[in-house]
């Protein structure tokens, strides 16, 4: 079982923590404490082991996201890296060699933005109105502004936002960079409406996916006020999806090349591909 839990707590609270590096067996306490064990059914021990572990994880996962939470306010002076999180460990009361808890440097901390901004984009969605989602046409307005509203999260980071793509685009990191994206858009459908258990469901979750990578693109170099040119993006690229979602619906034979080619360009746009040169 991992030590590190405690080890975190001496080092917080200024004491030494010493682990131990030998045992030495007593045949009495020994004899006692089997004869102890004996009278505990197996799966108390097993369940009491369980929890004690659950709690113990749970306890270095709150020190990460809290160590993770304070880095973030680094980020403008160090940027996606590690000196940030040795920082955001010593603001939160831990020494600065604790970013060995994070084994893909920056990449950890963009992850964790990237996961708290989803959340907190969720909970936004919950209290937004309803009324349009009554209708039966796709809500344009409820999915342009759940787009706006996740990238605005990058404002305070915009200056160093290039280097987060970039460290997302590396081939380790590229697997939490998906999950992050489709949690996403897969949230942003399920609380604009979309209930499709069919292929659809595939399609506007890739395309919406296609039209974030795409908008957020342009939201870096977009100089304008009030970011109204990304807002004049994202409503042009929603048109363009429903536009090819009505030529597949009306020919779907005749649709296939312009999709496949449609989906290709989308592909390169989630994984970073275009941007690489």
């Amino acid at each position: 079982m991992s030590n590190l839990p405690r080890v975190l707590r001496s080092l917080r609270s200024g004491h030494r923590y010493i682990l131990p590096i030998m045992s030495v067996r007593i045949n009495r306490s020994s004899k006692l404490l089997r004869n102890y064990c004996q009278t505990r059914p197996e799966s108390e021990v097993k369940v009491a082991i369980a929890a004690t572990e659950h709690e113990e994880q749970q306890y270095e996962e709150d020190i990460k996201n809290h160590i993770l939470e304070k880095a973030l306010d680094f980020v403008p002076k160090h940027g996606w890296s590690v000196e940030s999180i040795s920082a955001g460990a010593e603001a939160a009361g831990y020494p600065g060699v604790t970013h060995g808890l994070f084994p893909n440097g920056g990449a950890d901390l963009v992850h964790y933005f990237n996961v708290r901004c989803n959340d907190n984009l969720v909970k936004k969605m919950k209290s937004w109105p309803k009324e349009e989602l009554k209708e039966p046409k796709v809500p344009t307005k409820f999915i342009e502004n759940a787009i706006m509203t996740r990238l605005l999260m990058i404002e305070p980071y915009k200056d160093s936002w290039p280097k987060a793509m970039a460290i997302q685009a590396l081939p380790n990191n590229v697997p939490n960079c998906l999950a992050t994206l489709l949690s996403l858009v897969d949230d942003i459908c399920y609380h604009s409406g979309d209930r499709s258990v069919d292929f659809n469901w595939y399609i506007r979750r890739v395309g919406l996916a296609g039209i974030y990578k795409a908008t957020e693109l342009f939201y870096l170099t977009d100089k304008s006020q009030d970011n109204s040119a990304t807002k004049n993006f994202v409503s042009s690229r929603i048109r363009d999806a429903q536009l090819i979602q009505t030529a597949i619906n009306m020919s779907p034979v005749s649709a296939a090349p312009q999709t496949l080619t449609a989906a290709f360009v989308t592909a390169k746009n989630i994984l970073g591909i275009n941007t690489l040169k």
